[in-house]
């Protein structure tokens, strides 16, 4: 498994133009199978075949994947590529209605993650998003009339956004970058993020790499968002203030997560160590961290039935106990707990997501 898993890296390096030397030898021992689930389930999918294109292996006879027996195989990672482009194509377009939509009654929308972020890859196609994020700040409720009064339902069950479908995509209108329900240093990083200003790029990186945290804690981290972190870091470098997000992420107990993500960045997906503050991470714990990453530890599947999902989440909170101390640092364990439960309380719908049927 570390063979294959070593590979997808190695793929997604030289897809992000992170890796120069030419291929040299065929990695071996790799389920090319797991390897393509592992980055479909990533996000890296269509982003992983563009790296097995440029690093050679596509047009090896060496390479196992390009044997007669495995060519449907490869077809169908090729082949994903195609919806990924549309979809990204239909995003844009939803996107380009929307500030269309909200400029002409003049409310100014911002765009959260998703397509600013896949300006900074180097084929911004190749970003997967499954929705697109809003943020239209004290016009939020304003928004949501407006778009209810096209007809289009608007769902307010869900902590921290509103959503509604355009076109077939998903649209999360953001009131709070974060789930303020959820965790107390949430509520303090919302604050500091609104002070620093959302819109500036140390704010973004931070709020960018507590997105992740929060995901890698509560299921499943995406090496996509680590990917996200690492090329925004790239991009708007010189103007990120380092040492305020070094600081805040300490404040809020996350500066280890911080940590970690820097470290996958530069050890594992080629960038260069100087865009990054220096750092320690116990080698031990980075690699745990990359592995439930790519593959996590607890991988249960959801049940069909509301207390079995009760006991499959408390089940998942306490396998991702390590995880809580990795992101949630200052917080103790059972107040966590406490306020999560009261945040299923605010929104029920929260306890059933996820679930079967």
């Amino acid at each position: 498994m570390q063979s294959t898993f070593d590979t997808l890296l190695m793929l997604l390096r030289y897809a992000l133009g992170n890796e120069e030397k030419t291929l040299s030898a065929i990695p071996d021992n790799v389920d090319w199978d797991v390897l393509i689930r592992t980055a479909t389930m990533g996000g890296v999918a269509s982003l992983a075949f563009d790296g097995y294109v440029k690093s050679g292996l596509n047009d090896s006879p060496d390479c196992p994947l390009n044997s007669k027996k495995m060519r449907k195989l490869r077809l169908s990672w090729m082949g994903l590529e195609i919806p990924q482009r549309k979809n990204y194509e239909r995003q844009l377009k939803v996107l380009r209605k929307l500030q269309t939509f909200f400029r002409r009654h003049g409310i100014e929308m911002q765009v959260l993650k998703g397509y600013p972020l896949s300006l900074c890859y180097p084929k911004p196609e190749l970003r997967t998003a499954s929705d697109i994020d809003i943020y239209c700040a004290e016009d939020y409720e304003r928004s949501n009339k407006l778009i209810e009064k096209t007809g289009v339902t608007v769902d307010y069950s869900q902590h921290k956004h509103s959503v509604f479908t355009i076109e077939g995509v998903p649209v999360e209108n953001h009131y709070h970058f974060l789930n303020v329900h959820g965790h107390r240093s949430s509520r303090q990083l919302e604050k500091l993020l609104h002070e620093k200003g959302i819109s500036s790029p140390s704010a973004t990186l931070l709020y960018l790499l507590r997105h992740s945290a929060e995901n890698f804690t509560a299921s499943q981290g995406r090496i996509r968002q680590v990917i996200d972190c690492g090329l925004y870091a790239r991009k708007y470098n010189a103007d990120i203030d380092w040492q305020w997000l070094c600081d805040t992420a300490t404040l809020v107990g996350m500066k280890q997560y911080v940590d970690i993500v820097f470290a996958i960045c530069v050890r594992y997906l080629g960038f260069s160590a100087s865009l990054f503050p220096e750092c320690e991470v116990d080698s031990e714990l980075l690699n745990r961290s990359l592995n439930d990453i790519l593959c996590p530890e607890f991988n249960d599947e959801h049940p069909a039935n509301i207390m079995a999902e009760l006991i499959y989440k408390m089940r998942r909170w306490r396998s991702n106990m390590w995880k809580h101390r990795i992101v949630y640092a200052n917080e103790n364990l059972m107040t966590t707990f406490l306020t999560q439960a009261w945040s299923h309380v605010l929104k029920p719908s929260s306890i059933t997501y996820g679930m079967k049927g």
